[in-house]
């Protein structure tokens, strides 16, 4: 007994609608992961930097971002690594692969340098995805950028910090 190609259309249209609906809910469910992993990343971070500050009475000095973040002595992975920052903190999962191979996906606010997160008068961002560098980029979490800052907090936002040193038009 042959089926007619009538037949088996709808069969073959349900189990693509199927696989398509799990494929997507699949990527939803990673970047969702990533976002969580990222916001706890910067947690991490904001709890060496305190630690730092404790121990040293001030914020370090760090560049906004790294040329080479293992070899460049104000990378915020060569001053914060000896107080236990793990390497694999300062990197989104959500960052493009080539931001990834760098080592630091996030920016570092230079107006800190030396500063303190304890005693300021009001809240400023710490460290933002390096996406928000160019306003044009979207930010890698569904659009958005997550943005740590002095009170511990970390956010999502639309919006690239307003202090940001470097965007292009």
């Amino acid at each position: 007994m042959s089926r007619s190609p009538g037949t088996v259309f709808p069969w073959v249209f349900i189990m693509l609608m199927i696989g398509s609906l799990f494929w997507l809910y699949r990527s939803l469910q990673r970047d969702l992961d990533h976002m969580d992993v990222c916001e706890e990343n910067l947690k991490q971070i904001y709890l060496i930097l305190t630690l730092y500050e404790w121990e040293k009475g001030q914020l370090p000095s760090f560049e906004l971002f790294p040329e080479d973040p293992k070899l460049d002595e104000q990378s915020i992975l060569q001053v914060l690594e000896p107080f236990g920052l793990d390497p694999e903190k300062l990197v989104c999962p959500a960052a493009p692969q080539a931001v990834k191979r760098h080592g630091v996906s996030y920016l570092w606010n230079p107006a800190l340098n030396h500063g303190s997160l304890r005693d300021r008068n009001e809240v400023t961002w710490v460290l933002v995805d390096v996406q928000a560098l160019d306003d044009a980029v979207q930010g890698p979490h569904f659009g958005t950028y997550m943005v740590l800052f002095t009170d511990g907090t970390v956010e999502r936002t639309r919006h690239p910090p307003h202090s940001l040193p470097v965007q292009y038009d």
